[in-house]
Formats: structure tokens, C-alpha cells, sequence
């Protein structure tokens, strides 16, 4: 491995070396996911969650159209095509990989006990605080 040294002085430039060519590749490769977007008459493909900005040039309905932007500070591109009239999407749908949307969340024996255990404490103040303001109005009344 050869490194270039680069000297400026009286504006001439020496060059030592054939250089060192540097590339900077991601080294997680994620596929696109395909979505297909209706609304009214329009129909587009969203292909999202790719890291390489090249991802989805293998898609028919990508090749020679929008480029693949990626938002700022994430890791992933996203890229929408609009697509013309006539043409439904299923070409968006066949290539894309189950989208089923499933619930992530499981429930947590604890985090129920605690949020029962608050709201018990809440109704307890509110009941001390209501039988305060009941005494006191009776204490005035009374005199």
C-alpha cells in the first residue's frame, strides 16, 4: 500500500506515491421493503429501510427515476415512485416480503400491577380530599 504525500509551497504541487483509493461501504446490507400507497387516483411504491443508496435499482419500477434519499442522522434510504395512470401497483407488491403488521407489545405483569396500584393511591386522595371539604363545610355551617 502506497500513500500519497502532497507538499504545497509557492504553488507547486509534488506528489509522491500512486495514492490510496479509501471506499466506505456500510457493513449491514438491508433489502428495501416494498409498500404499495394508494390515495384517490394516484397510486405510488414505497421502497424504505435500504442501506445501500443503490438498493432498489433491481426493481422494475425504480430503474432511471427518483434517487434514494435518506432523511438526516439515519442509517437507512427511503425512495417513492409515482406511478402512471393505468398501472395498479402489483409489481410493488409482488416483490415485497410479508407485511403483516403484528403487535409488539406484550402485556407486562408488573406495569399492570403498578398502574393499578396508582390509580387506587389517586382515588384514595381524591376521596380523603372530598370527605375534608364535607367536614369543613359542616363545621361552618354548624357555628
Amino acid at each position: 500500500m502506497w500513500l500519497t504525500v502532497c507538499v504545497n509551497q509557492n504553488n507547486y504541487k509534488f506528489t509522491f506515491g500512486s495514492g490510496v483509493k479509501v471506499i466506505v461501504s456500510p457493513q449491514l446490507e438491508v433489502e428495501p421493503d416494498y409498500y404499495k400507497l394508494v390515495g384517490g387516483e394516484t397510486t405510488a411504491c414505497l421502497a424504505t429501510g435500504f442501506t445501500r443508496q443503490n438498493g432498489t435499482s433491481n426493481h422494475t419500477l425504480f430503474k432511471d427515476k427518483t434517487a434514494a434519499v435518506r432523511i438526516e442522522n439515519d442509517k437507512v434510504y427511503n425512495q417513492v415512485v409515482v406511478l402512471p395512470t393505468g398501472n395498479n401497483g402489483d409489481e410493488c407488491e409482488t416483490e415485497s416480503k410479508d407485511s403483516s403488521c403484528e403487535d409488539s407489545i406484550k402485556p407486562d405483569p408488573k406495569v399492570n400491577f403498578v398502574s393499578v396500584t396508582v390509580l387506587c393511591l389517586r382515588l384514595l386522595f381524591i376521596k380523603t380530599v372530598v370527605f375534608n371539604v364535607l367536614m369543613t363545610f359542616r363545621l361552618w355551617i354548624s357555628q
